[in-house]
C-alpha cells in the first residue's frame, strides 16, 4: 500500500510538474506522510490534546479554564508574576485540593518547605524557589515548576498544570497554620 501511495498520491496531495520537472521523491513523501497523519486521526489526537490540558471545564467548547471547590466551578484570571507567588507563599500554608484530600505545604521565607497530608502524621522536608514566573518544589522524589494563577473566587488560587487532568485549587493560610513544624520528618530533599 505505501508503494502504491508513493507512485501515486491522493489527489489533494498531488504534486505538481513545473517547468517539465517532477517534485523529488522527498517531497511525495512529505506530501505522503503530511496526508496520513490527517487520514489517520492526526487531527483529532492534535485536538484531543488541546481538550486534555483543559479538562476540568464546563463543556469542551469553553476556552477558559476552571476549578471546582465544592460543587461550584471558578474560572482561571491571569497567571501571577514571580514577586508575586513569593508574597503568596512566603512564610504561609498552601492547602491544595486534591481528589484524595487536602495537601498541604508550608514555605519558610528562606526557601526551605514542609509537606503532607491532612490525614498524616508526618511531613516531607524540601525547597521551594522561584524561576521567572513559576514556583519550583524539590523533594526526594524529584523538581516540579508550576505557574500559579488567580480565580474568580477571592483568596482561591490554581497551580497549571495540576497533578491530574486540569488545573488543582488551593488557598493559603498565615503561618504553619497546620503544624506541619511538629512533625517527624519522613524525607529530606535539602
Amino acid at each position: 500500500m505505501l508503494q502504491t501511495l508513493l507512485r501515486h498520491p491522493p489527489h489533494f496531495f498531488a504534486t505538481p510538474v513545473s517547468a517539465g520537472r517532477r517534485i523529488p521523491d522527498t517531497a511525495r513523501i512529505l506530501s505522503l506522510v503530511f496526508a496520513l497523519f490527517f487520514i489517520n486521526g492526526g487531527l483529532t489526537f492534535t485536538l484531543g490534546a488541546t481538550r486534555a490540558l483543559a479538562a476540568g471545564q464546563d463543556g469542551a467548547s469553553d476556552p477558559q479554564l476552571s476549578v471546582e471547590v465544592d460543587g461550584q466551578r471558578y474560572a482561571l484570571l491571569r497567571p501571577l508574576s514571580g514577586d508575586e507567588i513569593r508574597e503568596l507563599v512566603s512564610d504561609h500554608t498552601l492547602v491544595f485540593l486534591h481528589p484524595d484530600g487536602e495537601e498541604l505545604e508550608f514555605h519558610f521565607a528562606n526557601g526551605q518547605t514542609l509537606n503532607g497530608w491532612s490525614r498524616s502524621a508526618s511531613a516531607n522536608a524540601g525547597l521551594w524557589q522561584i524561576k521567572t514566573d513559576e514556583i519550583c518544589w524539590s523533594y526526594p522524589g524529584g523538581t516540579h515548576c508550576k505557574t500559579i494563577w488567580t480565580t474568580e473566587r477571592e483568596n482561591l488560587y490554581a497551580q497549571v498544570p495540576g497533578w491530574y487532568d486540569g488545573p488543582l485549587a488551593f488557598w493559603w493560610e498565615p503561618g504553619d497554620s497546620r503544624a506541619l513544624q511538629d512533625r517527624p520528618e519522613e524525607g529530606d530533599a535539602i
